[in-house]
This record gives C-alpha cells, structure tokens and sequence, in this order.
C-alpha cells in the first residue's frame, strides 16, 4: 500500500509507530489492520511505513499488535506517488494455508 504512495527506496528506518486492530472475523481484522496503517499517512504528521513487524496477532479472537517502522513523509526528499484515500472490502479475501499465506486487498486511489 505505502509503494503506491512513494517509492520506498527513499524510506529510511528512523523510527516506529505501533497499531493495535480488533474485527469480527479474518476479514474485517484485515480491513482495521490496514485502514490503521493508512491513518498513519492521513494524520499529521504524515508518517510513511517501509517496513511492519507483527508483535501479537491472536487469530482466535481477532487481534494484531504490529509497528510499522519509517519515518515522516518529506516531499523534499520522498516522490509523491498515488494517493490511497481508502481500504475496501470489495473482493477481500484471506487464504491461510499450511505452507503459504495470502491475502487480497483493492485500495481506492
């Protein structure tokens, strides 16, 4: 999501921001997990995550604890990409098999 909006190549690691998501289900875990990130982008100050590492995630009762890690987001020194101005449930899927996991996402841009 965040490679829409920048190139990631000019993210530095200079700091973390932690989330915390709660759903109903996989998918609506999914919806909060990122629509959480995004948030990150839309408040100031705008921060850009090039990398998220998972603390916590509690597949039975639909929790993740995760921090993304970047740093603020400068047109000086970051390309402005295309912005995402929502996450969707349109076509939302969760595989979560033994030996690989995936998932679908449509952003609105």
């Amino acid at each position: 999501m965040f490679g829409y909006m920048t190139d990631l190549n000019s993210v530095d690691v200079v700091r973390g921001e932690e989330i915390m998501a709660e759903g109903d289900d996989m998918i609506n875990l999914l919806f909060h997990f990122l629509d959480e990130f995004l948030f990150l982008m839309c408040a100031d100050p705008y921060f850009i995550v090039k990398e998220v590492e998972i603390l916590e995630f509690d597949k039975e009762n639909f929790k993740i604890r995760a921090v993304g890690r970047g740093e603020e987001f400068d047109l000086n020194k970051h390309p402005q990409g295309t912005e995402v101005k929502a996450i969707t449930y349109s076509n939302m899927q969760v595989h979560d098999n033994d030996n690989r996991h995936d998932v679908y996402v449509i952003i609105d841009i």
